[in-house]
């Protein structure tokens, strides 16, 4: 039996020559060989568990015996997977005739005695250290003891092993099924050393902050990124037939991902956040994508009801199919009829040849029914026909046709109320309602205007060719910007930010550029809230005072340009011309 003091001395040997750098095997080969001298031992073995739970695989071995090819244990077989199983060591005095050991007739030596502990990770049982003697009764508690601190001095080994490599391809693959983990690598790899934030994480993905992290952490466990507490980026000493599989995935989801992509940077543009309202949104937007149900999308003017409703049909499997658009608050009665269902030549005047209506052409597509709250109640029967029996007959014709398309509806009414009030047909609402979406108002989410203003900023710096750069805003303009009501929504946003970028130009955007805003802004000056008797009504304008001298403003800064101007504004030419006669404006030349 080795002396203390010796043994002492190997432990702490042994935790030395563990710190410095070496490859896994080497370092638990190490382990094995300080316990045959310990326990002057004839044989010492590492087995672990594979990643599935379902084989004890051997790692190190040192002693006789080691050119025989290892033997594997499931959990709960032999000696060693008996210690798997329970999380308890094990000391066998005579192998043969304890009913745990299992003999192998391939190991090339004899076992008497055999003691083994469990190796720990994080609350589970991971790996067995074990050593064997030929003799009977070899070991005794002081070597079970022994065993134990050498256990523990090759845990970190373990852990590491565990959390810092995936050892086969199949692992690897298997790890990456997820479409959004494949998403954040593909996002991962594009970025480069710049890595990405969680909450860049989670604008980019479009998913809920919780689901991404739900990602990311098992992708640093696995060995395919790393996170310095800040941003997660790929790891760079990743094994090269690792990161050639990785890549290898992305380009093999490409299709996938240029879909998701086209959806969240086109479609879903303005409607970049991360809050769980608008995590709400693109998940309903994932969720009935995939089904051909009815969806009613409601939300103020503004918010993107027509974003969303193109995004559900470019994520859906009619995407390569027409997409329809009406907007049923512009048609009149028969127009809308003709519109839909189509007429034949002569239906009407002015019929001078047959039209297919958008039903028709929207067989295998989706039909989108823009303000269908404003349609009359005798165009809500003809709808409510359509949608019942999937059947139609162009106006002028008799002949009965057929169409399978998905309906998408929109409105900023409350349809509930309509109902109520007998001007929306109660059958048709829930025709229509058979998965709401409800999107949210800009005020309802005003933590998300700095990334909406960000990527606003990005799209018109390249509209008007102000620079490869977008402008930077000042963090007093955003304050102030968060302090508007916005009752215009993104919309109003992204007409206020394209007047900023045109009046700051090269340079930061300020709160000067912003004028508007902070004119109708509810928040207080800087001086501070004025008193009640500050308010002078002779003073105050109205609000056609206030319109009037907003479109000047942005009349002179367009130069007079009315097309830009109504851009900016937000608003048609045939509007801003009867606005400027209404006003009496004086347009610049």
């Amino acid at each position: 039996m080795i002396e203390a003091n010796k043994a002492m001395e190997k432990l702490l040997d042994l935790t030395w020559r563990l710190v410095e750098p070496r490859p896994l095997e080497q370092a638990l080969e190490l382990v094995t060989k300080v316990v045959l001298e310990l326990l002057e031992a004839d044989h010492a073995s590492i087995r672990l568990l594979d990643e599935a739970g379902d084989e004890l695989i051997s790692w190190a071995r040192s002693g006789i015996g080691i050119d025989a090819p290892p033997v594997a244990f499931h959990p709960g077989e032999g000696v060693a997977g008996w210690v798997i199983e329970t999380g308890r060591a094990s000391n066998i005095a005579d192998a043969p005739k304890n009913p745990r050991f299992k003999s192998f007739e391939t190991i090339g030596f004899e076992i008497r005695s055999i003691i083994a502990v469990p190796m720990w990770v994080g609350g589970q049982v991971v790996g067995v250290l074990a050593g064997t003697h030929v003799e009977p009764g070899k070991f005794d508690v002081r070597d079970e003891g022994l065993l134990r601190v050498v256990a523990n001095c090759a845990t970190p080994l373990v852990d590491k092993a565990r959390v810092g490599r995936i050892r086969t391809i199949p692992q690897l693959e298997h790890a990456m099924a997820s479409p959004l983990r494949l998403r954040l690598a593909a996002d991962l790899i594009d970025i480069g050393d710049l890595g990405l934030s969680i909450n860049e994480a989670t604008v980019s993905s479009g998913r809920p902050q919780q689901d991404v992290e739900a990602c990311l952490r098992p992708m640093v466990r696995e060995g395919i990124i790393e996170f310095d507490g800040d941003r997660f980026r790929l790891k760079k000493d990743m094994p090269s037939e690792v990161r050639d599989t990785l890549v290898r995935m992305v380009q093999q989801g490409d299709g996938q991902l240029k879909r998701e992509r086209h959806v969240r940077n086109h479609l879903l543009g303005g409607m970049i956040g991360i809050d769980p309202k608008m995590q709400m949104v693109f998940e309903c937007i994932r969720q009935v994508a995939r089904i051909s149900v009815p969806v009613l999308i409601t939300g103020e003017t503004g918010t993107g009801k027509e974003l969303v409703a193109r995004a559900v049909h470019d994520s859906s499997p009619r995407r390569s199919c027409f997409f329809g658009a009406v907007n049923c608050a512009t048609l009149t009665e028969s127009l809308f009829e003709s519109q839909v269902f189509g007429h034949r030549r002569g239906a009407f005047t002015g019929a001078v040849q047959d039209f297919v209506g958008l039903a028709e052409r929207c067989d295998k597509g989706t039909l989108f029914l823009d303000e269908v709250g404003e349609l009359s109640l005798t165009n809500q029967v003809k709808l409510l026909r359509l949608l019942q029996e999937g059947n139609f007959t162009r106006l002028g014709d008799t002949v009965e046709r057929r169409s399978d398309f998905r309906l998408i509806s929109a409105t900023n009414r409350d349809l509930e109320a309509a109902v109520a009030a007998r001007q929306f047909r109660e059958d048709l609402y829930y025709r229509l309602a058979v998965f709401p979406i409800r999107i949210p108002s800009l005020r309802e989410r005003l933590g998300d205007l700095k990334y909406l203003v960000e990527g606003i900023l990005k799209t018109q710096a390249l509209r008007y060719g102000t620079g490869d750069e977008p402008p930077v805003i000042t963090a007093e303009a955003v304050s102030l910007l968060e302090r508007y009501h916005w009752p215009g929504n993104v919309r109003e946003l992204e007409n206020v930010m394209a007047r900023a970028v045109v009046m700051a130009g090269t340079g930061p955007i300020r709160v000067d550029h912003l004028y508007e805003v902070e004119l109708l802004s509810d928040a207080p000056p800087e001086s501070g809230p004025p008193s009640e008797e500050s308010f002078d009504p002779a003073e105050m304008k109205s609000l056609d005072d206030i319109q009037c001298d907003h479109i000047a403003t942005v009349l002179r800064a367009q130069r007079g340009n009315i097309k830009a101007t109504a851009e900016v504004l937000g608003i048609s030419r045939t509007t801003l011309y009867k606005k400027i006669r209404d006003f009496d404006i004086d347009a610049p030349v």
